[in-house]
């Protein structure tokens, strides 16, 4: 047995650019063409028998909407750096990284990482994409729990080329750092969440947003399209290449400090107003699935997730023209 230091110092007797993907939908598609079209080897399993067959279908879609961002992608090594069809001892066999991206129940995560745990060498780190189910809970039956972490991307993430990496209260804090430096390696923003907390930074930030769209909305203050627009057509334009803490910088002549000396007093009177909990009760729900359908009809849908994608992208492009990338 290697001791702590050696387990995370060195990734012994692994091979440094062979990344496991384990489940081949969405997130594990974009994944594998994120880590390959960075130059990693992804060795992708998923235990359903035409999964090859629609991961191919659903890699073409995604590459072109990279080549968007770049035009001079090379399609041909993002393909050949990845290779389906594989079992799953094959993806966890020497792999650097294994990152799980099973649907988001916690029964069946549990299960695959004590999989992983068995199937993989010990300094491999164990990597779940899940949303909300957090790692200390997911590796309840794992041995090596220090080498288990969440590593949860941003939807769509084959051009939302962002990741949160968080540990458990086991997780040792050498192999974060160790896997935040080969989300780096492959393009990835990652970002490390210090203190485990059920949705990470991102989702506790749109959480907090999609629920006072939701009082709003309920409460009768605006329409859901007059809400959408306030954040399209205005602070999501700054969102695009800002933060919260550095757009309340540039807000006031003397920069964040006179910003929220200004303006303080008014956001916590917001906050003291935004302390209830949507209901999301099913008369209200049943009633937003319908107002959005007379928006956006059902079959429209997939049209209006293609447009999504590439204005996304033409926004990367922009951002990579002006500095402002990753």
């Amino acid at each position: 047995m290697k001791t702590a230091s050696e387990r995370c110092g060195f990734f012994w007797d692994l091979i440094m650019d062979k990344i496991g993907i384990c489940g081949a939908g969405l997130i594990g598609a974009s994944w594998a063409i994120g880590f390959a079209n960075a130059g990693f080897k992804c060795f992708v399993y998923d235990k359903s028998e035409d999964s090859s067959t629609k991961f191919k279908s659903l890699a073409n879609k995604l590459i072109q909407d990279l080549r968007i961002i770049n035009p001079e992608i090379d399609e041909e090594k993002i393909n050949s750096n990845i290779k389906l069809n594989c079992t799953i001892e094959e993806t966890c066999n020497d792999s650097i990284l294994v990152q799980e991206s099973v649907l988001e129940d916690l029964e069946l995560k549990k299960s695959v990482f004590e999989q992983l745990d068995k199937l993989s060498p010990e300094n491999t780190i164990i990597a779940s994409s899940s949303s909300y189910l957090l790692i200390s809970k997911i590796s309840e039956l794992v041995k090596h729990k220090y080498r288990c972490i969440n590593a949860h991307p941003a939807l769509p993430p084959h051009i939302v080329p962002f990741v949160e990496v968080a540990g458990g209260v086991n997780t040792d804090p050498k192999i974060i750092k160790q896997a935040v430096s080969i989300y780096k390696k492959a393009k990835y923003a990652a970002i490390t969440v210090n203190k485990e907390a059920e949705g990470f930074v991102l989702n506790r930030l749109q959480g907090a947003l999609l629920n006072e769209a939701v009082r709003l909305h309920e409460g009768g203050f605006a329409s859901m399209e007059d809400i959408d627009i306030a954040l399209k057509h205005a602070l999501g334009i700054r969102w695009a290449f800002m933060g919260p803490f550095e757009i309340m910088d540039l807000n006031a002549p003397e920069g964040i400090k006179d910003s929220f000396t200004r303006y303080r007093k008014g956001i916590q009177n917001l906050a003291k107003e935004q302390n209830s909990v949507p209901e999301y009760s099913e008369e209200y729900l049943n009633k937003l699935e319908m107002d959005q359908r007379n928006r956006l009809s059902y079959d429209q849908r997939d049209n209006r997730v293609e447009k999504r994608n590439k204005m996304i992208a033409l926004i990367r492009k922009l951002k990579c023209e002006l500095g402002e990338d990753i």
